[in-house]
């Protein structure tokens, strides 16, 4: 049910009585980890627009029962959700979420401990970050560590950088100059630098996010990993809103296409990061691209992402309008939104 706050002003003369509505959504979900659900957590939420999460999370969750079940209330828009325990705290990998005016149910949170020592081998970097990536306590090799410098990229992309992938023992080390960071890791089973992650992935992120570093010293920290479960894999085409644009995408001879990404720009150049990329189109070509807000978009698809597309790479561009753009409202389904992609020469 909506609530609703009201507000009272004082002015000469009389009471004006200004009421403004705050929809409040319900988040509901549980904390867990791979032997069960987890007790005495509480869930936290920021605001997506922050940059920064050095203050207070506002809106913190009861403690769950053994059950591991939170509920928390919200102002419907977009969060970060974090949960802490004893020893162990979740990053939902998914961030930032969107949550509606209906509410959002069935978020798993899974945790991962936050105590991990660091790394106590000797190094020869003798200032920044030297790390261990683990998963259920077993290193993790391959995995990328990507550092970012405050929010504004939501902590996806390329961000400022990354660290060589990590050996064998799980060991990765990232020379930074003094300053706060947050690190990220991500293991994608596709091979590829960029994009959504799916079920079987791995995910990280450090329990001491943001890291602030001093000029000339090491730090030793550890990252742990969690799986991303199947079920975040069913629910991604709609995770991020509920403003849709559905379609397929097709080769110049009207072929479905499969293994290919759509991207949703709010720059026409589309040379910046999307705001938005679908999971891959499987064999009929078909896609469902989710997202917050309606407004005036440009749409693209490729089946790789990151840089400019390259020769042999599959591109192409919506030609439904002469600047390739599409105006939805929030809230709105978009239907039979045909892309062709094509061989780049």
């Amino acid at each position: 049910m909506k609530k609703r706050s009201r507000i009272c002003l004082l002015l000469t003369g009389g009471l004006l009585m200004l009421s403004i509505s705050a929809h409040a959504a319900t988040l509901k979900g549980k904390t867990t980890v791979s032997a069960g659900t987890v007790s005495n957590v509480k869930v936290m939420a920021y605001p997506a627009e922050l940059l920064t999460f050095n203050e207070p999370p506002p809106h913190v969750s009861a403690a769950t029962a053994g059950d591991g079940f939170f509920s928390l209330e919200l102002p419907e828009g977009r969060y970060y959700l974090f949960a802490k325990g004893e020893q162990l705290s979740a990053y939902y990998g998914r961030n930032p979420i969107t949550v509606p005016e209906e509410g959002l149910e069935d978020v798993n949170l899974l945790m991962a401990p936050d105590n991990l020592p660091g790394p106590l081998e000797g190094t020869a970097l003798e200032a920044g970050v030297v790390g261990r990536v683990s998963l259920a306590g077993e290193p993790v090799s391959n995995a990328i560590v990507t550092v970012y410098p405050d929010l504004s990229s939501q902590l996806k992309g390329m961000g400022l950088g990354m660290a060589a992938p990590t050996d064998q023992q799980g060991y990765f080390e990232l020379p930074l100059s003094s300053g706060t960071y947050y690190l990220v890791v991500r293991v994608r089973q596709s091979g590829q630098m960029a994009g959504p992650l799916k079920a079987g992935d791995l995910f990280g992120y450090l329990p001491g996010n943001p890291l602030t570093l001093k000029e000339g010293a090491l730090y030793r920290v550890h990252v742990p990993l969690i799986e991303v479960p199947e079920k975040v894999d069913r629910h991604a085409s709609s995770m991020f809103g509920n403003t849709l644009v559905t379609g397929q995408v097709l080769d110049p001879k009207g072929q479905p296409v499969a293994g290919v990404q759509v991207l949703l720009y709010d720059d026409s150049m589309m040379l910046n990061r999307p705001l938005f990329v679908s999971q891959k189109t499987g064999p009929d070509g078909r896609y469902q691209l989710s997202f917050p807000k309606g407004g005036h978009y440009y749409l693209a698809a490729r089946n790789e992402l990151g840089g400019t597309p390259a020769p042999g790479e599959s591109y192409g561009r919506y030609q439904g309008s002469p600047d390739h753009s599409i105006d939805i409202e929030t809230g709105r389904v978009l239907e039979g939104i045909e892309i062709v992609v094509d061989e780049v020469y």
